[in-house]
């Protein structure tokens, strides 16, 4: 399993999650337990609350499932200053402050890139990665990971989960009422 996978596999899950409270907004509505503002709020409350835990899902999983390890630039100059300094330029480039770097003991060359809102962005690198530093070879897919986690956003996706959701309510309670 690859990190990148554990993001789709968790997207997947909220999306399931929230499609069964949806359900289960949808009979509280019909019971009068709640009005169709409360049920529209109540599901981009969880939607939020799911985006919100997702960092911290998937820094647990990188320790569990790939031993991960993070690193502090601080502590990257150490070991391979050169690294920081392409770090630090693309970071300073792309306006993502505070990148933090997990090193995955893997032998698969992935890199990937999460985090929220263009904030407290996390770069997932093979731990070979920082020791040796082949520059034709690390340079363009670090670039590319920033690129990418500075122009997507995973919060759409979960605004998508939101309308989704909200569409099947309605639609729901529609064929309920009738």
């Amino acid at each position: 399993m690859r990190p990148s996978k554990i993001l789709g596999f968790y997207c997947a899950l909220a999306c399931l999650a929230g499609l069964m409270l949806s359900l289960l907004t949808v009979v509280l509505v019909k019971h009068d337990e709640i009005g169709h503002s409360g049920a529209t709020i109540l599901t981009a409350s969880w939607n939020v609350l799911f985006l919100m835990v997702l960092p911290m899902i998937l820094d647990w999983s990188e320790r569990k499932y790939f031993n991960a390890r993070f690193v502090q630039l601080e502590e990257l100059a150490q070991e391979n200053p050169e690294l920081k300094a392409v770090l630090e330029e693309q970071c300073r480039k792309l306006s993502l402050p505070g990148l933090r770097l997990a090193a995955v003991d893997t032998a698969d060359g992935e890199s990937f890139t999460y985090g929220l809102w263009r904030q407290n962005p996390r770069l997932v690198v093979p731990l070979s990665w920082l020791k040796t530093y082949d520059q034709s070879k690390i340079l363009p897919s670090i670039e590319r990971q920033l690129n990418r986690f500075a122009k997507r956003d995973v919060s759409f996706v979960f605004l998508a989960f939101f309308v989704v959701q909200v569409a099947l309510q309605n639609l729901l309670l529609h064929f309920a009422s009738m």
